[in-house]
């Protein structure tokens, strides 16, 4: 995440937070033991930090069930250069998970941010008002025409059908490489504006809003046997955004468009979450249109000048526990992500504190809420997978062992 976009969603934030008071949950008791649900819990992981500290790495394994590459899987890191696919972190990521049992959530194939250059600096005459069709030049041999064309496309923006086959191409090629390894996608992450219409990116101004649909039928060719998701934030509860959310997915279900599940990212505030009641709401909607739902990149901040550490803390539990009490509650919801370990390394900065664990790695009180929102981990179909394992660290090879075998953070694909 890049430091603007951090600015704007902790400012989008405090103004939810500000309008959303009365909306903030006292705390509750966990469910009944009998209704309890075996619900994964997962975590956004990066390669770095498995590699360079143990603790991360140690806690991963023993408290989380799968994980989301945080930034691993998006188009500037997968498609440096036009054109030139580098897997080899994504490799070794994935890799690190099947060797140890983790299930990998993909994300994001198809987003306004986390490009690479070359994708985005394009249209400089829209950026000074001046909104020039794409210039379509002919076809001209060698380097000249090549040239002359990408200086035409970084004058006056993408033609449909070039910006179109690179983002088909791209899904259908990164898909295909972790066919059998990743098994669900978010295949268009954070399609919708605030006001519930369509967000500016750049796939929506040259392609037009049907690319959504064509991203959809790309990852669904790519690999049939993947779940195919659209993730979004700020639609947890009622409002423009949602409806609009769920027009759009009404209209990609009108026209047998395949879309497998919606995942609610769940960023929130501990001046201005939403409760139990709130949520389960939102969710029922979506699995009422036949779709699952899981909850994908929660985190809950902090920052207060006139609220005492302990009393954050507590309120932090309140959060994630209304959202991990809904998950619980909706068959549909089948997975529940936070945005990331331990707050020393979260997105929005360790000052937040917005995570389960804190920049000790000690579990907080929010831990505790989710867990106790959800059947034991011994219950958890995953279970045999983990218990009984012995694992040690084989120093200098970046591999980690166990029962004879290595679940190495090595590049390479198997």
């Amino acid at each position: 995440m890049g430091p603007c976009r951090v600015l704007r969603r902790i400012g989008v934030l405090a103004v939810l937070a500000l309008l959303a008071g009365p909306q903030v949950a006292s705390a509750q008791a966990a469910p009944p033991k009998e209704t309890l649900r075996a619900v994964p819990l997962g975590t956004a992981v990066r390669l770095s930090a498995l590699r360079d500290d143990t603790r991360y790495r140690d806690t991963f394994l023993r408290e989380f069930d799968s994980l989301t590459p945080e930034n691993e899987l998006k188009m500037a890191a997968l498609q440096p250069r036009r054109g030139q696919f580098d897997f080899t972190t994504a490799d070794a990521l994935v890799d690190f998970a099947r060797r140890n049992g983790r299930p990998v959530h993909g994300h994001a194939l198809v987003w306004g941010l986390a490009l690479p250059p070359w994708v985005i600096d394009h249209g400089a005459s829209d950026e000074i008002g001046l909104r020039l069709p794409p210039i379509v030049l002919p076809a001209l041999p060698g380097a000249l025409g090549k040239g002359l064309a990408n200086s035409a496309t970084v004058l006056t923006g993408w033609r449909r059908d070039e910006l179109l086959s690179i983002m088909t191409t791209h899904i259908r090629t990164v898909m295909r490489h972790f066919a059998g390894d990743v098994a669900e996608w978010d295949v268009v992450n954070e399609p919708m504006a605030d006001d519930g219409g369509p967000s500016p990116s750049v796939w929506r101004r040259f392609i037009g809003p049907d690319y959504v649909e064509h991203a959809l039928r790309a990852a669904r060719a790519a690999d049939p046997k993947a779940k195919l998701f659209i993730n979004e934030y700020g639609v947890e509860a009622p409002g423009r955004k949602l409806e609009g959310l769920v027009e759009l997915v009404r209209d990609l279900q009108k026209r047998d468009v395949p879309l497998d599940g919606i995942g609610l990212q769940m960023h929130s505030h501990i001046l201005g979450f939403h409760d139990q009641a709130t949520l389960e709401g939102t969710m029922r909607r979506f699995a009422a249109m036949g779709l699952e739902v899981q909850v994908t990149e929660m985190d809950v901040g902090t920052s207060l000048l006139n609220v005492a550490g302990l009393d954050r803390l507590t309120r932090q539990a309140e959060a994630y526990g209304a959202a991990a009490r809904a998950c619980n509650a909706v068959a549909a919801c089948q997975r529940f992500t936070t945005w990331g370990i331990t707050d020393r390394l979260s997105w929005i900065g360790v000052g937040e504190a917005p995570l389960l664990f804190d920049a000790a790695y000690k579990p907080k009180p929010a831990f505790a809420a989710v867990r106790n929102a959800f059947a034991p981990r011994m219950e958890r179909a995953a279970a045999p997978a983990r218990q009984a394992r012995r694992w040690r660290w084989r120093a200098g090879t970046g591999a980690r062992c166990g029962w004879g075998s290595c679940s190495g953070l090595r590049a390479g694909r198997r």
